[in-house]
């Protein structure tokens, strides 16, 4: 499938740090892609120079196969990002965004909107000003599926919503890349939204990208091991450089590396005839491989 997406290198430098640095995607269309990464892990920035809104010091951004040029109108109306911080007309009423929206976006689909707008129970006629987060969140998110966007980049989109609401939320995203192919960039921190609906997901770290792939290909890059060993843990495999954590509770040790080929598992086999895997879901996976980048564990806040 054409890729709708490809960075090369793609480089930023704010206040002497590289908070996007040297960053390599690829994405095709009608896929949904998941940035996952810690509060300041340089994910923001990313999608802000995706869309031209910041330029990059080196590298290069290709959309729908083009060099994104240093004006970007020609993007405008097919690709559109939705931040949980983004600026939104407050003094508007919410009917006057979505007037000023239908005559902006040359795809503008005003039944969808109406239909979201019932769906979420926005209230028309009050200032956006007075909306909850959440809710303007939503609102924002509206007007961009209204406009039918070719690629549709979220940041932190899940922020300031309820439980139920985040699950409306999220279904809303769903339908949308099921029914019109949208290829969808979702940058969070709350990593158990992306497992349930990404095709593949980047892990990114001080403005790198640590890791990436399909899902459940990255979620059997890390393996979680728990073996009964009489005479302890062979100094071996504790120091092995593939092992990133290790806890005992009597002669039940847990074992946890990166052993995708097995060359761990089978140093445990010949200890102990009882080594069971252990599922990791993608929110273990990602807090592992952070603390392997040196992130300390305890104090990675996932939501």
């Amino acid at each position: 499938m054409d890729k709708v997406l490809e960075t090369t290198d793609l480089t930023k430098v704010l206040q002497g740090r590289a908070v996007v640095n040297r960053v390599n995607l690829s994405i095709p269309g009608a896929s949904i892609y998941g940035i996952v990464g810690a509060n300041g892990a340089g994910k923001s920035t990313l999608l802000r120079l995706i869309v031209g809104l910041m330029w990059p010091d080196t590298g290069e951004i290709r959309l729908f196969g083009k060099p994104l040029p240093r004006d970007a109108a020609e993007f405008r109306q097919r690709v559109h990002l939705v931040a949980s911080d983004g600026q939104i007309y407050s003094s508007f009423h919410v009917e006057d965004l979505i007037r000023y929206a239908s005559g902006l976006y040359q795809r503008w689909d005003q039944k969808r909107c109406d239909t979201l707008i019932d769906v979420l129970e926005l209230p028309r006629k009050r200032r956006i000003k007075s909306l909850s987060s959440g809710m303007r969140m939503q609102l924002k998110l509206t007007v961009s599926l209204s406009a039918h966007p070719d690629l549709l980049l979220l940041d932190e989109p899940t922020n300031g919503l309820d439980a139920v609401v985040k699950r409306q939320f999220l279904q809303l995203i769903l339908d949308e890349a099921a029914r019109d192919g949208t290829t969808i960039v979702m940058a969070t921190h709350a990593v158990n939204d992306l497992e349930r609906m990404a095709d593949a997901v980047a892990v990114m770290y001080h403005g790198r990208i640590i890791a990436d792939g399909v899902v459940d290909d990255l979620k059997t890059r890390i393996r979680s091991y728990q073996v009964v060993l009489q005479n302890g843990l062979p100094q071996a495999v504790r120091h092995h450089n593939r092992v990133l954590h290790t806890q005992q509770r009597g002669s039940v040790w847990t074992v946890v590396a990166q052993d995708p080929d097995g060359t761990v598992r089978a140093m445990l086999s010949a200890e102990s005839t009882h080594v069971e895997l252990v599922p990791l879901d993608l929110e273990e996976v990602f807090t592992y491989l952070l603390a392997k980048e040196g992130y300390s564990r305890d104090s990675i806040l996932l939501a």
